[in-house]
């Protein structure tokens, strides 16, 4: 399987017009907030992140459909571009995203600013309490926050997580432990599943 939106190394062109095909970079458009984005060539595909002094706002793999979905979604809640161009933030997740896929880092660091409603947060937080190389089911992030008759909900809220990896919502599993669904493609999350739990066995 083909990940990478690119055959070759991305580039700053070839990153601009990936933007521009997603129809989120009008030129003239009246924004109230400019994000910062770069990427990283990982193991498993291109990885764009955005961001801006408050935190890190968007994390995805650049190649799959929901690609254009989580850049609309940061436009219509934040009334944002997006440019390709550094800051600390983004830097500081460049370097993490880098140390994760070395397979050094853990745990991140770089701070985040999510933004959905007060159930989606709750729920993005549960997920950031999900343990590297371990699995929780949507039943158990339910019962986590206090809402345990809401599993689906907690699905959905998970679909909608906007920072991949950072809140790992790859280690959401179905009950009885079938892999599920996964918005960036279930061979990644099997691959991020797999890679975590090896790294864990190597360090125990």
């Amino acid at each position: 399987m083909v990940f990478s939106i690119h055959e070759d190394t991305a580039t700053d062109k070839s990153m601009e017009e990936a933007f521009r095909k997603a129809g989120r970079l009008s030129d003239g458009a009246d924004y109230s907030l400019t994000l910062q984005a770069g990427w990283i060539d990982s193991p498993i595909g291109t990885v764009l992140m955005a961001g801006d002094e408050a935190g890190l706002r968007l994390v995805l793999f650049a190649d799959h459909n929901t690609m254009i979905r989580k850049l609309a979604l940061v436009q219509k809640k934040l009334k944002a571009r997006l440019e390709l161009a550094s800051n600390p933030v983004v830097d500081s997740a460049r370097r993490e995203l880098e140390e994760y896929f070395g397979g050094g880092r853990q745990t991140f660091e770089t701070p985040l600013a999510l933004s959905g409603t007060v159930f989606q947060e709750r729920v993005w937080q549960a997920l950031r309490e999900i343990p590297y190389g371990e699995t929780a089911t949507y039943a158990d992030l339910a019962t986590s926050i206090g809402k345990p008759a809401a599993f689906r909900a907690v699905a959905q809220a998970n679909a909608q997580n906007p920072v991949d990896i950072f809140v790992p919502g790859h280690r959401v599993v179905n009950t009885g432990g079938e892999i599920g669904g996964y918005n960036a493609g279930v061979d990644r999350k099997k691959w991020l599943l797999e890679f975590e739990q090896g790294n864990r066995a190597k360090n125990s």
